[in-house]
């Protein structure tokens, strides 16, 4: 039976996660990745653990090939809105991560996880680029970004949701828009159920 999901549990494998991650940066394995991949360790270190758990139900020691797998190819590229430098890093940053975590007796079927997330790592990048793996959320974060939209701007964004609603209620200009769905609120407060549909808080879910 799946336990039921909790901000505490969250809070607490984000936490358990990080203190891995900072040790992780001071070692060899660290030394391993490129550049562009340790700008990227942190947010696709903590992204995979958090929606492993949020949305596969599995804590870090039960974390599986199946579990990886669904996350990396289903549910981080429908719910991420990042570069594409950060899908062409989760393969060699997970995949160098778990063999930290086995060195260290914190994840016992690393070797199992490492062989799968490198069998994947194409695929990862061809999902994430494709619209049509994208949830409503991101779609519509994707093309506010696409119009030179400052997503992090409260103002820039009420004004992109107004104008994506006019142009959808005038049924023109849509087909640059991805998805054709109207947004009826201009503001998402930070606590509020996400629109996504996961039945998480926004601030824990695409707020992120």
């Amino acid at each position: 039976m799946v336990e039921e999901y909790s901000d505490e549990k969250l809070d607490e494998i984000c936490n358990r996660v990080y203190g891995w991650f900072v040790e992780f940066q001071k070692s060899q394995y660290y030394e391993k990745l490129t550049e562009e991949q340790k700008e990227e360790s942190d947010f696709v270190i903590m992204s995979f653990a958090e929606f492993m758990y949020s949305y596969h139900g599995l804590f870090p020691e039960e974390w599986d090939e199946d579990g990886l797998e669904e996350c990396c190819l289903d549910t981080l590229p429908r719910k991420v809105c990042a570069e594409e430098s950060y899908y062409k890093s989760i393969s060699p940053v997970l995949s160098t991560f778990f063999e930290f975590l086995w060195e260290r007796n914190l994840l016992k079927n690393a070797q199992r996880l490492i062989r799968r997330v490198k069998s994947i790592d194409e695929q990862i990048i061809k999902n994430a680029i494709d619209p049509k793996n994208w949830g409503i959320a991101k779609s519509f974060m994707m093309a506010a970004k696409k119009a030179g939209v400052d997503v992090t701007n409260e103002k820039e964004m009420e004004e992109f949701i107004a104008l994506y609603n006019l142009l959808i209620e005038g049924s023109k200009g849509c087909d640059d828009l991805n998805p054709p769905v109207k947004y009826e609120k201009p503001k998402i407060g930070r606590n509020e159920p996400c629109p996504c549909g996961s039945g998480k808080k926004y601030k824990k879910c695409c707020g992120r």
